[in-house]
């Protein structure tokens, strides 16, 4: 199910999923935004000394030019701190100040000058997509070494590397984290738990009417004990995606911990929801499935908690309003409590 995610089709449209990237772009443009302005610092106190050898007749300008990207950077880091919902509406913006930025802070400490400037960059970026973060920072480092024993006249090309190299490496663990560790469970292609908790903060705030169910497949411990792990994980594999096809096209399934699983129903309210859920109840109870690499069957029910989401509640309170619901659902097994 998930290798299929990214490959585009109706399944890239997951819910929430431009609220969701923000979020994340958000994060690294916070950690990003510091380091403009400690780098602008840097540059600012160095200047008359490191300053290239051969600087331009209009070398005095650049004073001026950098305490301009300062207040730029000042000015970025108290809109995203204070502001970021009107970021959010021009997330191209953003972008384009960013390459503004990297084009002026290059002209104005004369490293974009340097005729080894483009080989370098070339390679910092390339190898900071490629390697990940850690590693990627550290080639980083060794590139901004290499730069400055070839081109030593031109002091100021090191940090620019660096700068540029961190904040590929902040971009790139964005977008491996979008992609893999907090967007989709890799066992059963179900969203995660991090990404289900954020789309159930984003409907609260925005006041919208949806209910939310937690699933739980009863007596599935024994069932492990019995077939094994790697077993039990193609069962829990199936079962998550018999349940997947039983949702409305809009409804999110995420896996809460080992075999709980979170539903949201979202724009209905509980009279509509509990239908659906004892929809999903009933198609996992008819059905057995086939223990991998055996004859033997195995059949399970799932116990299923519901409420809806009362308008101005929080998330914690309704994680334990839906838990408890859950576990009244479990003293009798294979029922839909709603509360």
């Amino acid at each position: 199910m998930s290798r299929h995610f990214w490959r585009g089709g109706r399944r890239t449209r997951f819910p929430g999923r431009n609220e969701w990237r923000w979020h994340l772009q958000l994060q690294a443009e916070r950690l990003a935004s510091p380091l403009r302005i400690a780098a602008i610092l840097a540059f600012l106190i160095l200047w008359p000394v490191l300053r290239p050898v051969s600087s331009p007749p209009t070398s005095g300008i650049v004073p001026v030019l950098l305490f301009g990207l300062f207040l730029y950077a000042v000015l970025d880091f108290l809109v995203l701190r204070l502001r970021p919902n009107l970021v959010a509406r021009f997330p191209y913006g953003s972008v384009l100040l960013d390459f503004i930025f990297a084009v002026s802070l290059s002209a104005a400490t004369g490293g974009g000058q340097s005729p080894i400037f483009p080989i370098v960059f070339l390679g910092v970026a390339s190898a900071v997509l490629r390697l990940g973060t850690w590693p990627g920072l550290v080639s980083t480092v060794l590139y901004a070494v290499a730069a400055y024993l070839m081109e030593p006249r031109s002091p100021f090309l090191v940090p620019v590397l660096l700068l540029l190299g961190i904040s590929l490496s902040l971009w790139g663990t964005q977008i491996h984290d979008d992609r893999v560790e907090h967007l989709r469970d890799p066992l059963t292609g179900a969203f995660t738990r991090a990404y289900a908790l954020f789309h159930l903060e984003r409907l609260l705030e925005q006041g919208k009417t949806f209910c939310v169910g937690l699933i739980d497949l009863d007596h599935f411990k024994s069932v492990n004990d019995k077939v094994g792990h790697v077993a039990g994980d193609a069962i829990l594999q199936q079962y998550v995606h018999r349940i997947q096809s039983g949702l409305r096209a809009g409804d999110l399934l995420g896996r809460f911990g080992g075999d709980e699983l979170l539903v949201v129903f979202e724009g209905v309210s509980m009279a509509e929801a509990l239908p659906i859920a004892e929809r999903l109840r009933e198609m996992v109870a008819s059905q057995s499935i086939r223990v991998p690499d055996s004859a033997e069957t195995v059949s399970l029910t799932v116990s299923i908690g519901l409420i809806e989401a009362l308008p101005g509640i929080r998330t914690p309170d309704l994680l334990r309003r839906v838990d408890a619901c859950l576990y009244q659902s479990k003293r009798m097994r294979n029922e839909v409590s709603a509360c």
